[in-house]
């Protein structure tokens, strides 16, 4: 070997392994079109509360909570957990897998904090728009947790497991995003299943909590893009 290629070579591979090592820490990548993303999501959350205001409600509602709503016992038990992503467990949940495999601790304590936002927020719909729930207006629909009372639009589950599956799609790769889809949609469907929501509650839910995450992901890609200039 010539002479200080060894060192020459060391160094190169120290200097490769801290890159790696870096990336690997800090993994951020931001939406192609968000803008796209949030029109999508203003049209359902505009749509969806259309019919959560209507009078009586849709038969389209009401048939599609019935399907849902008669499913299986052995579908809805394995619902069960993945529904608990969408109460306020969930954003502690993503907000401690960002930290610990991305350690991105802007972005863990703005997906806790986005989280827990959405869901006081989506209380605060609740009692403006004031619709019931499914049992309010079905007799026949099995409650599976809980009483069924109280009011629905919109599904706070399903907003939460919205804004939390936006902000963990920032340090997912690409090929890996649609499984945070997946588990936000399995969240909003399982609030039907268990007889707790209509279906424009939780389209409005899925809506608002995927606003608020886009706007969470972009307001961090422009901060740090400032601070890399």
């Amino acid at each position: 070997m010539i002479p200080g290629q060894r060192e020459w070579t060391a160094m190169n591979n120290a200097q490769s392994a801290s890159t790696s090592r870096r990336s690997n820490a800090l993994f951020f990548e931001p939406f192609a079109h968000p803008v796209v993303m949030s029109a999508i999501a203003g049209v359902g959350l505009g749509v969806s509360y259309i019919a959560a205001t209507s009078d009586p409600i849709a038969s389209w509602e009401i048939e599609l909570t019935r399907w849902l709503n008669h499913a299986p016992d052995p579908v809805a038990a394995g619902l069960w957990p993945v529904m608990q992503l969408g109460s306020l467990v969930g954003p502690f949940i993503v907000g401690g897998a960002i930290l610990v495999f991305r350690r991105d601790r802007v972005l863990a304590g703005l997906a806790v904090a986005a989280g827990v936002g959405t869901w006081m927020a989506a209380k605060g719909i609740k009692q403006l728009v004031s619709r019931g729930r499914p049992h309010l207006y079905m007799p026949d629909v099995v409650v599976r947790s809980g009483d069924g009372t109280g009011l629905g639009y919109i599904s706070g589950h399903a907003a939460v497991a919205a804004v939390t599956a936006v902000i963990a799609m920032a340090v997912l790769p690409v090929r890996a995003r649609p499984v945070a889809l997946v588990i936000a949609a399995s969240v909003g469907i399982a609030r039907i299943v268990y007889g707790l929501h209509f279906p424009a509650d939780v389209i409005g839910g899925w809506s608002f909590g995927t606003l608020v995450g886009v706007a969470v992901v972009t307001l961090v890609d422009h901060w740090r893009r400032g601070h890399q200039a």
